[in-house]
């Protein structure tokens, strides 16, 4: 996740306290989209909360419902793509785009950290994290380790990914200008359904890799959202159907959950990644219809979704990491989507709480911190 999800651009909130809108520039505020933030934080959140919920997933629908909640990350990378067009391409600058997301991305990710990556070093579960995949013996070689991976907590991985996606933005920006964006999303496409996601994604360039082909056709979506919204509102029921029937074949022929491996490794199609991408669509369909109205639950998660994608780790990462994921709620074998969402909405109430009370005490400094 990065802050452009963090940013609908809107007359009361800008993209940053340092970039303000000039009325000329301004577009329409889309409830549409800032809704869709709120559900794809609910996603992210859930991906990491299955353990404590008790959720074994064993049996082919339990296999199906965990396909079609795993890989939420993808929903978060489209609309970034499509709040890149809708709310940076039209006054763009690098140099300032590019402090802001240092600023509020890489510097919270490095803060948020910095306990962590201590803590590896010294004291670490045993063996230490970075020794199952690494040789590196010195405190700042490890520490590099860590901040270029993303090791530090669940979901970090990220981050690193994100600032090289951030880096590439002038590339976007010649693709959109030369109406070219799909004529590299599509081979990239089939590119990152076949490379995956890498092995506890630590390889952040085969996740750039993966994930680039979602933000192009995001940003490729925002330019052509007329005509897109047109198509996905005729056809989003047979999308649903078909996202459906790729997560059952998933869990029928390849298991549940993302396909991590090495990139060159030979294997199967990652059949997630279209079936996220049917349910943007079939989401974007759902939420346009309710463009109108402003669903306050899902505008406050909107708000709140960076300082909650920062935060909810620090919650979720004990359970399984420290702990060996201990059953904090009697729910061994007796877990399922639905406790696993009751788990989410917990987790993510924290979060919220702890990022308002934050936001409380450190005023606009705590973008720093959390990024909100």
């Amino acid at each position: 996740m990065n802050q452009d999800v963090a940013n609908n651009n809107n007359s009361k909130d800008s993209v940053t306290d340092a970039e303000t809108v000039k009325p000329k520039a301004k577009k329409a505020f889309l409830n549409s989209i800032n809704h869709f933030r709120g559900i794809a934080i609910i996603f992210i959140v859930m991906a990491h909360c299955y353990r404590p919920a008790g959720w074994q997933v064993e049996t082919l629908a339990d296999k199906a419902w965990f396909n079609l909640m795993m890989n939420g990350t993808v929903f978060f990378v489209f609309i970034s793509g499509f709040l890149f067009h809708h709310v940076f391409s039209h006054r763009w600058d690098y140099k300032k785009y590019m402090k802001n997301k240092t600023k509020f991305v890489f510097l919270p990710y490095l803060l948020l950290s910095l306990p962590w990556i201590v803590w590896h070093i010294t004291a670490g579960t045993d063996p230490l994290m970075h020794l199952n995949y690494t040789n590196l013996t010195g405190p700042a070689e490890v520490a590099s380790w860590y901040v270029i991976t993303g090791r530090t907590l669940t979901a970090y991985w990220y981050i690193p990914m994100g600032m090289m996606l951030f880096a590439l933005s002038p590339w976007v920006m010649h693709l959109l200008k030369k109406q070219r964006l799909m004529h590299f999303a599509l081979p990239l496409f089939v590119i990152a359904m076949m490379i995956h996601r890498p092995e506890s994604n630590l390889n952040a360039i085969q996740s750039l890799f993966y994930f680039l082909p979602v933000y192009l056709f995001g940003v490729w979506s925002s330019e052509h959202r007329d005509s897109l919204f047109k198509f996905i509102d005729n056809y989003w029921l047979l999308m649903l159907l078909t996202a459906i029937a790729l997560a059952v074949g998933q869990a029928h022929f390849f298991g549940a959950g993302v396909l991590n491996k090495p990139a060159f490794e030979m294997s199967v199609p990652d059949l997630m990644l279209p079936q996220k991408i049917l349910l943007t669509l079939v989401i974007l369909a759902i939420l346009n219809k309710f463009e109108h109205i402003s669903i306050k639950p899902l505008q406050k998660l909107a708000d709140v979704s960076f300082a909650i994608y920062f935060i909810h780790p620090w919650i979720t990462t004990p359970w399984w990491m420290i702990y060996n994921s201990p059953d904090l709620f009697n729910l061994q074998d007796h877990g399922n989507i639905f406790t696993t969402l009751l788990v989410t909405l917990g987790v993510i109430a924290v979060s919220y709480v702890i990022a308002v009370l934050i936001k409380r005490l450190l005023d606009k400094r705590s973008r720093y911190l959390i990024g909100w």
